[in-house]
């Protein structure tokens, strides 16, 4: 029944692919942490087994617009990058020719055909933009149409498998095995490189935060009924500002001439320490 549901409404098995492969994602085990991308690979991997098609167009669409989000979100480190020095550019070199060497020398021990291979490819090197490219230059082989979507669904089918195993070897690579390859404390050398860069006490002499600490507080006006805005403000040397002032249940302007009755419900906002040290607007009393 299921199955029968999924094939005749396709968009049900896009969306629950999303929904699940998020859900499962989010779990981390050690860690390894899939991540929704991965997880949505495995339950779409799953529901497709029931047969369940999405038109050709939408997988199109969305692929153009998933090339479009990496290029978005990639570009600007791209970019600034590559003044940096060769060396960027050298491991880029080297990770292309591995790679490439790889699957050639598993293709050719294997017997892969041409859409195993691709898929490989793309799910060994995490490289989702190939899925695309690869499917795009089997449709120009001249092959038949069967054969053509057969070797295009090999893509697919070889890229969820790998990507999955790929994504746990560079996690385990990076935070285990390279560590101890570079004889390096993983944890001291990122707080050392987070010390380099500004984190926390690593402000030098004339350094100090950019944006100052803010922090509101609601009070119930009581010995201040009678005064204005701006002379309550103007009492504690502009320190601090009225923000929202509430009366009756009701949201008044605040002005500067605006008097401040019993009972009004006041929102005060400010600086949560001065530049020398004392505290700002942190009334001692809970009345205004």
């Amino acid at each position: 029944m299921i199955g029968e549901l999924l094939r005749s409404q396709p968009e049900i098995a896009l969306f629950a692919s999303l929904a699940i492969g998020y859900f499962i994602g989010s779990f981390r085990v050690g860690p390894i942490q899939l991540g929704g991308v991965c997880g949505t690979l495995i339950v779409a991997l799953l529901l497709g087994q029931t047969g369940a098609r999405l038109a050709p167009d939408l997988k199109n669409i969305a692929f153009a617009l998933f090339i479009f989000a990496l290029g978005f979100t990639g570009g600007p480190q791209f970019f600034a990058n590559i003044g940096r020095g060769w060396r960027y550019g050298l491991l880029s070199v080297v990770e292309i020719v591995s790679v490439l060497v790889l699957i050639m020398i598993a293709a050719f021990v294997m017997r892969l055909d041409a859409g195993t291979a691709a898929g490989l490819l793309a799910g060994a090197a995490t490289e989702s933009a190939v899925i695309g490219t690869a499917s795009e230059a089997i449709a120009k082989l001249g092959f038949s149409g069967a054969e053509t979507l057969r070797l295009q669904a090999n893509i697919v089918t070889a890229y969820s498998v790998s990507y999955l195993f790929g994504l746990i070897t560079i996690v385990l690579f990076t935070s285990q095995f390279a560590p101890l390859l570079l004889r390096i404390n993983l944890r001291e050398e990122a707080e050392r490189v987070w010390h380099k860069l500004g984190g926390d006490g690593a402000f030098g002499e004339g350094q100090r935060a950019a944006a100052p600490a803010l922090v509101g507080r609601a009070f119930r006006v009581g010995t201040a009924v009678g005064a204005t805005i701006q002379a309550l403000e103007q009492k504690h040397g502009f320190n601090l500002t009225i923000e929202q002032v509430r009366r009756n249940g009701a949201d008044v302007p605040v002005e500067p001439q605006l008097t401040l009755a019993a009972g009004d419900l006041i929102l005060v906002g400010g600086r949560a320490a001065r530049s020398d040290g004392r505290r700002g607007c942190q009334p001692r009393r809970r009345s205004g």
